[in-house]
């Protein structure tokens, strides 16, 4: 069994491709990983890997979707009016389609992006980004690696997906006309009914959270949050707070 090991991820095990599946460590989370997936499948959602079972060592094998993941070599592809929207239009049908996931609390997730003090309005994927996401040749839009998919707050998802699809970050070249008319595109998109009124107060949270985990995981000498942390992830994402909290007001309008 010949297997190729697949890079790009930055807090995952090693991850490998053997044929075309997937096989990837598994944890406390993977059978509420994979009920979910069934779920998803079972609903006709495309924009997930099937669960095709688990190995002979004890690692959880997935069907490998073949396309080109946007982060970093092809972010071309969703910084267009057309592919933004299609990425709203996609996160909203994962939310529908999941609404009605039977026993979240049966299950144990991962803590890692998730904020347990939260209401678990639904099952989030927690890390909807470019590093996730493929478009396949057929023309399909696929996110990857829902290892830490956790019960949340819809706007939890939402906030993360503005921070990287938009991009709300410091030091993306992007003005504040186009910032505007991206959040636009994204609320009409997704549905501004649905566009939870805090969306921009949890940005600000989720990038105070993502510093704080790698300060201290990393400070603990915790793979992968050793490695982060030397990287300036921390500092990464401690920016970042402070950029979303100071441009807020202006963004809330948009979504408004």
């Amino acid at each position: 069994m010949n297997e190729e090991l697949l890079t790009g991820g930055n807090t995952h095990g090693a991850v490998v491709r053997v044929d075309e599946t997937v096989r990837r460590p598994t944890g406390p989370w993977t059978p509420g990983v994979h009920a979910l997936l069934r779920h998803l499948e079972a609903k006709s959602f495309d924009g997930s890997p099937r669960v095709v079972g688990i190995d002979s060592e004890n690692r959880e094998i997935l069907t490998f979707v073949p396309g080109d993941v946007v982060y970093p070599d092809h972010l071309d592809l969703v910084m267009t009016d057309e592919g933004l929207v299609a990425i709203a239009t996609l996160v909203r049908k994962f939310h529908d389609t999941v609404s009605d996931f039977d026993s979240p609390v049966a299950y144990t997730w991962s803590d890692r992006a998730s904020d347990t003090h939260l209401v678990g309005e639904l099952v989030c994927h927690n890390d909807l980004a470019p590093w996730n996401l493929v478009h396949t040749p057929d023309g399909r839009w696929v996110f990857i690696d829902w290892d830490l998919a956790a019960p949340g707050p819809r706007s939890w998802d939402l906030a993360w997906a503005l921070l990287t699809f938009i991009p709300l970050m410091p030091g993306d070249e992007t003005d504040h006309t186009t910032i505007t008319h991206r959040l636009t595109l994204f609320r009409d998109a997704y549905g501004a009914a649905q566009m939870n009124s805090d969306v921009m107060d949890v940005a600000v949270s989720r990038c105070q959270r993502e510093a704080n985990l790698i300060a201290t995981l990393g400070g603990q000498r915790e793979p992968p949050y050793d490695r982060l942390l030397a990287e300036g992830h921390f500092h990464i994402w401690s920016r970042a707070a402070e950029h979303v909290k100071t441009h807020a007001g202006r963004w809330k309008k948009a979504l408004s």
